[in-house]
């Protein structure tokens, strides 16, 4: 009986110290580290969806990172100097003042049902939304809109942007040159608004799915990245093709631009469509605030420059609305909700004072003949581009390749 009563006191006290020890371990076995990669961004299979609100949880950390340098190319000449078009001199690059620009970015995925999901997150000085606004100009008292940038490279008026492009259709060259497969330079520039780069593909049926969002664009809730495509263009070598369009549906954005008669009789001349009174730095009006009345439409503009809606008027002269600096500078754009398969991929983007976090989820499959469908059990070439404060010149990195879990 004592033997017994020995051996179960002893097993009693391993037992305990197993438990004690096992609770008391400072250092449990470690998530494993992802890694990360410069060429490949592998879409994890997620257990839940995470939430489209511009916070990184900790769900992200468990994706491999793919992360790298996009860089504005030199792109050439743009084989006209008057880019202006009124005389001025200025960049003659078709990607000039941008040329050389860099940002480095971070960018992971995953999967959740029927859902793909993503994060890009990229470093940025500044919150880029002084897009084109409208100022007054007292050399000949006109209205007009900021030129996309002026003749240095610290005075730019445009918005933050991101691009993917993807193989909608088969793509000749697109796996091995992504961006650059359907990218034409050299064009013959016939007037001061061409480009003589322009994107389009060399088939016909050949589709590739572009991703666009734009920071000013894409802001009406709930917010969107503009889906678009670009299709086959014949080649003429003419500076006029381009091959960029919007899928199916409608634009979340429209120029906030009419044109008026001077005084009622006089000239022809381009002024603001809609303005909020009083209001300082905004960037774009909603077509809410169209409806509600707090927008007002501008219904006459007098040689002076006055600008008169229902229930009162603008005077330039009162200040606010100088060339670059004014802080009551009307919006270039007014915004709605983008419809159809233009709408198809929804985004959350979150400026953080020295970046962007930005996450966008778009189904597998869309069902939309201008969209890329993603099979999981397939690998997807595409390219990234980022736009920053930059209509046209963007930083690339190509021949990126999209795997899954």
């Amino acid at each position: 009986m004592k033997n017994l009563n020995v051996k179960a006191l002893l097993a009693f006290l391993f037992a305990g110290i197993l438990i004690f020890t096992w609770s008391c371990d400072p250092d449990p076995e470690p998530t494993p580290d992802p890694g990360e990669s410069t060429t490949e961004l592998l879409a994890k299979k997620f257990s839940s969806a995470p939430v489209l609100d511009g916070e990184v949880e900790d769900m992200w950390n468990e994706c491999q990172t793919l992360v790298g340098t996009a860089v504005v190319p030199d792109a050439g000449s743009r084989g006209n100097a008057d880019f202006n078009g009124d005389g001025s001199p200025g960049p003659v690059g078709v990607f000039d003042p941008y040329t050389g620009e860099s940002n480095d970015f971070k960018l992971r995925a995953g999967t959740f049902g029927n859902e793909i999901f993503f994060l890009l997150e990229w470093d940025d000085a500044e919150d880029s939304k002084d897009r084109e606004s409208w100022y007054f100009d007292t050399d000949d008292n006109r209205w007009k809109m900021q030129h996309k940038y002026a003749n240095n490279d610290n005075d730019k008026f445009y918005e933050d942007k991101f691009a993917f492009l993807w193989e909608a259709t088969e793509v000749a060259g697109f796996a091995n040159n992504t961006c650059y497969a359907t990218c034409h330079q050299g064009l013959t520039v016939t007037s001061p608004s061409q480009k003589a780069a322009r994107h389009y593909t060399n088939s016909p049926g050949e589709i590739v799915d572009m991703w666009h969002w734009k920071r000013v664009r894409s802001t009406y809730e709930p917010t969107t990245v503009d889906d678009q495509q670009m299709i086959y263009k014949e080649h003429t070598g003419d500076a006029g093709q381009n091959g960029r369009t919007g899928d199916e549906g409608s634009a979340g954005y429209h120029t906030n631009k009419q044109t008026l008669a001077l005084d009622g009789t006089g000239d022809d001349v381009k002024v603001p469509m809609y303005i909020i009174p009083g209001k300082s730095e905004y960037y774009w009006i909603t077509k809410d605030e169209i409806a509600d009345g707090t927008a007002k439409l501008i219904t006459g503009v007098a040689s002076d420059g006055t600008l008169t809606y229902d229930g009162g008027s603008i005077n330039p002269a009162d200040g606010g609305y100088e060339n670059g600096v004014g802080n009551m500078r009307f919006p270039s754009v007014w915004v709605e909700s983008f419809t159809g398969s233009r709408g198809d991929i929804a985004v959350s983007a979150v400026y953080t004072g020295t970046g962007w976090i930005t996450e966008f989820s778009r189904k597998l499959d869309t069902g939309n003949s201008d969209d890329v469908k993603f099979d999981v059990t397939k690998e997807f070439p595409f390219g990234l581009a980022i736009f920053n404060n930059s209509a046209i010149a963007h930083e690339i990195k190509n021949n990126l390749l999209l795997k899954f879990e």
